[in-house]
């Protein structure tokens, strides 16, 4: 067998166990401790035994599994530090960022120092904490304080940003309170080369329309852009022009590659035949590169680029030849060496993904005689196909695609790499000697002008909204590309896209669907069918500014191309209605016409209609004088199930929709006033007889709710109990005789994030 597998010797060892490396940092971080893990290293091992040239690929394998569980536990590994018995701790706080300078003002910290252990730099921990005192905050300041510290967690839910992982990826694993009113705090005076950097671009580009665009490309940092300038970008398919990645990296190594090959032409310093002048040329563009990777603070996706750029120079002129493939190969793996953790950021795959299909195009491109043309078409292909081959991680990670980025990719890109980028670099450089101030201005009103036409485009040329696409889909279609690429015989193609579409006939579809969102102590509920939705609550705000409606229930609908059609608020209390403003300015307040004609500010009234075969039936309201008991309540059936909506009524509301009605029996019940031991009485719970019963509650909340009384009522008719603070969200799938349960904290976890 060995000698019938021959063929697979040809490529070098470290090829092979940079690919097991691969293999195993994927495998590890995304499935260790589960049983796809075992049976790919089970595979793997097989292999290996059997067939000696997968040896080096174990090997590989083995040490990808090393390096993953060697990283956590030396920079990611801090829950021991928290006592569950203990309030306060001592630390010592160097500011990375302030969020927020509003009291009480809210920063990201790196915490060198806990309970008298101290932290490098490189190993130290970071927190997000709230500081009430009145002395304002920078970014590099000291403190030392006590800090009632927690393991950071988050809400949990599907199809919506997941803070706890991106937090993870940011090493933030805690947050916190600091009690102290007053702080000595010692305030970093000499600022750093890359804070003066970027005070010196803040200042050229002041007066500026467009100086958040100007800003973002020459130092990575978007923290000058409002959301308005972030929803543009992403409509124009242009958000990837202001991420440093690999386009600028090779922008500025070209900019250092020519200009030094002008100047050693002018000189006439290529007398010399001996030297290979162009290692110069490439030297001084890598200088320049990692100068500028140095000025964004070392940002991910730029270090990424510059890693990959290193390995293709190192092995172009080790080989003399370009090994391209190798050089993606062991670029990926360096980056997986210096974080193996980087496979959860999305950037890794569009990058690798990006390039990888630049190498696949460039070998396609034929001859042209004229070599602009040439570059139309090169350019024209390379954009073609990346927005092709782009388009499913596009719609795994953000539910969409721009269709105007297609066509002006093929004018923003050339501008930016032939216009925009070097005349940014000669004015940055001729403005640290010379007040070019109107010539910067000038060139703003320009692109500001050409901004504002673009900003016209109508919707529909924009960003298209098409909904959340799984992983195996995603899987399948890229087997689809391959197959169509690589295959001699296209008619392959039709396989993965035949085995997906069988795969959909065969699966059993709900009926309908409830989800009830993690949203802290709050409540906001989402009842769908057949792409048609009815809202109940809205969650909670805070400061007036954010809201769980805005962050979670806005981008579920969009994900899952939900129409809006009714829409409830239960009463008026915060955790209910805190959402509702941002809900109305998302243009839904028409949703409400049916249950509050006068408006989400006043009680719900009674009411029964049809919702897509769903009958959504409203209770009598009578004054009870208070909110609680006042709250709408309501209940959802079909010809089979129910679901019955509560509010925070308590006892006394109860008893009277026992007394007054006979409708209250319901498959499921969202408990009243989160599992308050002033509801769920006996005889409420005996009306309904739910087989399951959903608490809206926070994890460890400050009410301590759901109540373990009301849990025991619960269990003693056999119901099933779910609580979003402890399970995230909660989604009910409605079938024809049976109902299923998921939880995003079971359906989204990860080993390395544990409660």
């Amino acid at each position: 067998m060995d000698s019938f597998l021959s063929h697979l010797k040809q490529p070098f060892t470290s090829v092979w166990i940079s690919l097991g490396l691969v293999i195993g940092c994927i495998s590890t971080v995304f499935y260790y401790e589960t049983l796809e893990f075992s049976i790919i290293t089970i595979s793997i091992v097989i292999i290996g035994a059997y067939f000696k040239p997968f040896l080096s690929v174990l090997l590989g394998f083995i040490l990808g599994i090393c390096l993953v569980v060697v990283h956590y536990f030396m920079f990611y590994d801090f829950n021991h530090i928290i006592k569950h018995d203990k309030y306060a701790y001592p630390v010592e706080v160097v500011i990375q960022e302030v969020v927020s300078s509003k009291a009480p003002q809210y920063i990201k910290a790196k915490l060198v120092k806990i309970n008298g252990q101290y932290y490098s730099d490189f190993t130290a921990p970071s927190a997000m904490l709230s500081v009430n005192v009145e002395q304002p905050l920078r970014t590099n300041d000291k403190f030392e304080a006590s800090v009632n510290l927690k393991k950071f967690r988050s809400t949990k839910n599907f199809n919506v940003f997941d803070n706890e992982l991106y937090a993870f990826t940011q090493r933030v694993f805690f947050k916190g309170k600091v009690l102290n009113k007053e702080l000595k705090i010692k305030s970093t005076l000499v600022q750093s080369t890359v804070e003066n950097y970027r005070s010196f671009i803040k200042v050229t580009y002041e007066n500026t329309t467009l100086k958040w665009l100007y800003y973002a490309l020459l130092t990575g940092d978007k923290s000058l852009m409002t959301p308005s300038d972030k929803q543009l970008m992403q409509s124009l398919g242009l958000s990837h022009l202001l991420a440093i990645s690999g386009l600028h990296i090779g922008l500025i190594f070209g900019f250092g590659f020519f200009i030094t090959k002008f100047v050693f032409i002018q000189v006439k310093l290529l007398n010399n035949q001996t030297l290979n002048f162009s290692i110069v040329y490439s030297a001084v563009g890598f200088v320049l590169a990692f100068v500028y990777v140095y000025l964004s603070n070392f940002l991910v996706s730029a270090t990424r680029a510059l890693i990959m750029l290193g390995c293709y120079l190192l092995l172009y002129y080790l080989q003399r030849q370009p090994m391209r493939w190798r050089s993606l190969l062991f670029a990926l793996v360096i980056v997986l060496v210096v974080n193996p953790f980087n496979f959860l950021n999305p950037g890794l795959y569009f990058s690798f993904f990006a390039v990888a299909v630049i190498f696949l195009v460039i070998k396609k491109i034929p001859t042209f005689n004229n070599v602009f043309l040439k570059m139309v078409f090169a350019l024209i292909a390379i954009q073609a196909t990346l927005f092709i081959s782009l388009l499913p991680l596009s719609l795994y990670f953000f539910n969409g695609v721009s269709i105007a980025g297609l066509v002006i990719n093929l004018v923003a890109i050339p501008f930016l790499s032939f216009i925009l980028m070097p005349c940014l670099i000669l004015l940055t450089a001729i403005s640290a000697v010379f007040d070019i101030s109107i010539a910067i201005i000038f060139i703003d009103s320009g692109l500001a002008f050409i901004f504002a036409c673009l900003n016209k485009l109508p919707p529909g040329f924009g960003w298209l909204n098409l909904g959340f696409m799984g992983g195996g889909v995603i899987i399948y279609v890229y087997l689809t590309l391959a197959l169509f690429y690589f295959a001699p015989y296209k008619r392959l193609i039709f396989l993965p896209l035949t085995i997906l579409y069988i795969d959909s006939l065969l699966t059993d579809k709900p009926k309908w669907k409830l989800h009830v969102f993690d949203v802290g102590h709050g409540l906001m509920v989402l009842i769908e069918k057949d792409k048609k939705g009815f809202i109940y609550d809205f969650g909670p705000s805070y400061f007036n500014r954010f809201s769980r409606a805005k962050s979670i229930l806005l981008p579920f609908i969009e994900a899952n191309n939900i129409t809006i059609i009714h829409s409830v608020v239960s009463h008026l209390d915060n955790d209910h209605s805190g959402g509702v403003m941002h809900f109305i300015d998302a243009g839904l307040k028409f949703s409400f016409n049916e249950f509050h004609p006068d408006g989400p500010k006043k009680s719900c009234i009674q009411n029964e209609l049809n919702m897509v075969g769903l009958k959504i039936k409203s209770f009598p309201t009578e004054h009870f004088g208070n909110e609680n008991d006042e709250s709408c309540v309501i209940k959802v059936s079909d010809e089979e199930h129910s679901v019955l909506l509560t509010g925070d009524i308590s006892k006394n509301r109860e008893s009277q929709l026992v007394n007054l009605s006979d409708d209250l029996k319901s498959t499921v019940l969202l408990s009243p006033h989160h599992g308050s031991n002033t509801s769920s009485s006996n005889e409420f719970i005996n009306a309904v007889m739910p087989q399951v019963v959903i608490h809206s509650s926070a994890y460890k909340g400050q009410w301590q709710f759901p109540k373990a009384e009301v849990v025991e009522r619960y269990n003693k008719i056999d119901a099933l109990q779910y609580s979003t603070g402890v399970q995230g969200q909660i989604t009910i799938e409605l079938y024809k005789g049976d109902t299923s349960v998921i939880s995003a904290r079971t359906q989204q976890s990860y080993w390395f994030i544990k409660d």
